[in-house]
């Protein structure tokens, strides 16, 4: 568990007029948008990904090698977790989840596909619930702009990464009004920066291969505050 002392930096969170995507909820002046439930499956299944979002192409962008520890934070239906497993093994690769719909759709998939490396997690919106500097990499999709406590989360998994370790922050591009997704489920690099930062996490680049999203990448450094 995070230390008392261990509290978001002052006025962080705050309250808003609730919009018709997000729950009224503020954090570092962003309107934190409803999650996705486990409905939502066919819209992470759907064919047209590949070609809207390039995912083979953030797959090789992670860099991933046998024998790591990864984690795909909010993982949902693990359509990324599955090839994330495959090129870690036999290295763990943890799938988290805070519905536990979303979980068992996950879990029976690892057993289809034969990856017994591939961990289910049921998490929590404080806590991911992960053990402590295991892990060398987190890859969080399309799901940070829906936690509700983003500032715990993120410390949260500042804990359970290595020293060194390192955060893939994926979000849809909120300075292009060409993406075609509801405005609270983008986010501009600079809110990705402030956030993470603000957490303890150092940035370290920003990858511009993906056509929709930012590929923001912070790492956990080796003093942490």
């Amino acid at each position: 568990p995070a230390a008392a002392a261990d509290a978001p930096p002052p006025g962080a969170y705050g309250t808003c007029d609730p919009s018709a995507d997000g729950i009224g909820r503020t954090y570092l002046g962003r309107e934190i948008a409803h999650f996705m439930s486990h409905a939502g499956i066919p819209w992470l299944e759907r064919d047209s990904r590949e070609s809207e979002e390039r995912t083979s192409a953030l797959l090789d962008a992670l860099e991933l090698r046998p024998g790591m520890c990864v984690a795909d934070i909010g993982a949902g239906s693990g359509r990324l977790t599955v090839p994330m497993a495959r090129r870690v093994a036999p290295g763990i690769a943890y799938g988290t989840d805070i519905q536990p719909e979303m979980l068992a759709f996950l879990e029976a998939r690892a057993r289809t596909e034969g990856l017994p490396n591939l961990k289910g997690i049921l998490g929590d919106t404080m806590d991911v619930h992960l053990p402590g500097s295991s892990v060398d990499l987190v890859l969080l999709v399309d799901a940070y702009h829906e936690f509700d406590h983003p500032w715990e989360m993120a410390r949260s998994i500042l804990r359970a990464l290595r020293p060194g370790g390192r955060v893939a922050l994926v979000e849809f591009r909120a300075e292009d009004p060409e993406v075609p997704i509801k405005a609270l489920h983008k986010m501009t690099e600079a809110q990705c920066r402030r956030e993470f930062e603000a957490a303890g996490f150092r940035w370290l680049r920003t990858d511009p291969r993906l056509p929709w999203q930012h590929l923001v990448w912070f790492e956990r450094p080796a003093v942490t505050p």
